[in-house]
């Protein structure tokens, strides 16, 4: 039976309708929901009833859930107890009221209000990423999509020569640093290497392009870096023009999953003497990382 969608924005995101993704799904209808995110990038549903395990447990008819980056620092003690559990919070790991506004985890998740894609910082970069609204603030927080694939289409046919080919060095490290922050253990920086992916991605079951960049894109190898950094620049501007961009309300029981090889996000402020509790599972890019 086909899907119920509604469409979110032209030619992007796309709600789905009538599905309870807390218990199994047909073969059939997972093959349908990947097709509707090749076909959308940003999937939406409304009214679930996740737990953790169960929202982990949809994740993985996608891939494999990748590891929680703030989990490799030493004697760390984090909130939520799965370690595929990314916490998108603004609550204390202790008290779970609102944190502290110099709080270490506060301070690493700032990062995500500028343009990003989940995980390209890895060297298995992320694929699918998959968040849900557990309680959320009564204004503000919203999540805005930029479409990665319209912005490749419109791009000049040299612009689409020039970046052909061309990789860049992805760092967790560096997206933070353009914010000031450079606490990270020496273990964080060994689990955390500098990745390489190209500027140009490629979906391998429609063979459609998408500009491939982010906040953790330091540099454009075989370029100088003043250059390569106007040019990663210039790409998240071409994937962010506000006609390509899709803003995304929160309400309780959301769940919204896109497709980082061909999207960009970023989070938006918000009053955070309220809660915002937002958890995420990332799928690993394990079929087509190795290009």
């Amino acid at each position: 039976m086909p899907l119920s969608v509604r469409e979110l924005h032209p030619g992007f995101a796309t709600e789905v309708m009538g599905l309870d993704l807390a218990h199994p799904l047909p073969d059939a209808t997972v093959a349908d929901l990947q097709d509707a995110m090749d076909r959308h990038g940003v999937l939406v549903f409304r009214g679930q009833h996740l737990t953790d395990n169960s929202q982990i447990a949809f994740a993985r008819l996608f891939g494999p859930p990748e590891r929680y980056v703030l989990s490799y620092r030493p004697g760390i003690k984090l909130r939520l107890a799965q370690p595929e559990m990314v916490d998108v919070s603004n609550l204390d790991a202790a008290t779970g009221e609102p944190q502290d506004r110099n709080a270490r985890h506060r301070m690493v998740n700032l990062g995500n209000r500028l343009w990003h894609t989940d995980s390209s910082f890895k060297q298995i970069r992320g694929a699918l990423s998959m968040l849900y609204a557990h309680s959320v603030p009564p204004e503000g927080g919203e999540t805005e999509f930029g479409d990665g694939r319209a912005a490749y289409d419109r791009l000049p046919e040299s612009m689409k020569q020039q970046i052909a080919g061309l990789r860049a060095q992805h760092s967790l490290m560096h997206s933070r640093a353009q914010l000031g922050f450079t606490d990270f253990t020496p273990e964080e920086h060994a689990a955390l290497p500098p990745s390489q992916h190209p500027l140009v991605s490629v979906n391998p079951r429609t063979g459609r392009k998408s500009v491939y960049v982010a906040s953790h894109a330091s540099h454009v190898l075989d370029m100088p870096i003043p250059e390569g950094r106007l040019l990663i620049a210039d790409l998240i501007e071409a994937a962010t023009r506000p006609d390509l961009v899709y803003r995304h309300t929160w309400r309780v029981g959301d769940l919204v999953v896109w497709d980082n090889r061909c999207t960009l996000h970023r989070g938006m402020p918000f009053d955070e003497s309220y809660p915002r509790d937002l958890r995420r599972v990332t799928t690993s890019d394990v079929v087509t990382s190795a290009r």
